[in-house]
């Protein structure tokens, strides 16, 4: 039997040395937090970067009237249910310039009964936005729901149309 004690906790066997500086000590947690810091940094990136892009459509006149007739029509609401809400991040763009502009743009919406989209186009003329096209595609229907009002319709074939 040997007289000496055993060895403590986390000794080294002999001939291995010691760390010899912070990362060599600490690189079995800091390595995997590191990557895990450029991730994250890298995915908060994008995500900011797709907030700014949305961020003027979900602003836009186009869109609250799109999801506030969407929200009051009949068809609607029988197949997606109330209340109706948009998911985030519209796609599509706008532009605007003194009293005219056009926007285009497709915004998915959901309720508790399903899901589906608008496909919005606005034009701007003189102040006011009229729309060519502001059609709901539904779950189950072939065809969209047109959701423009009579004189969004008479404006598709009317020139200069106020």
């Amino acid at each position: 039997m040997s007289s000496l004690p055993p060895p403590l906790p986390g000794a080294r066997p002999p001939g291995q040395r010691p760390p010899s500086n912070w990362l060599q000590r600490n690189l079995r947690w800091a390595l995997p937090l590191f990557a895990l810091l450029i991730v994250g940094g890298w995915s908060l990136t994008y995500w900011m970067g797709l907030r700014q892009m949305a961020a003027p459509l979900e602003n836009s006149e186009p869109y609250r009237e799109a999801m506030a007739r969407a929200g009051r029509d009949p068809e609607v609401a029988a197949a997606l249910g109330q209340p109706l809400r948009a998911r985030p991040f519209p796609f599509g763009s706008i532009s605007q310039l003194g009293d005219g502009g056009s926007a285009d743009m497709m915004i998915r919406i959901e309720g508790p009964r399903g899901s589906g989209r608008l496909d919005v186009r606005a034009q701007r003329s003189e102040g006011r936005w009229s729309y060519p096209r502001l059609e709901a595609e539904l779950p189950g229907r072939h065809a969209p729901v047109d959701l423009r009002d009579a004189r969004d319709r008479d404006c598709t074939i009317l020139p200069r149309c106020r």
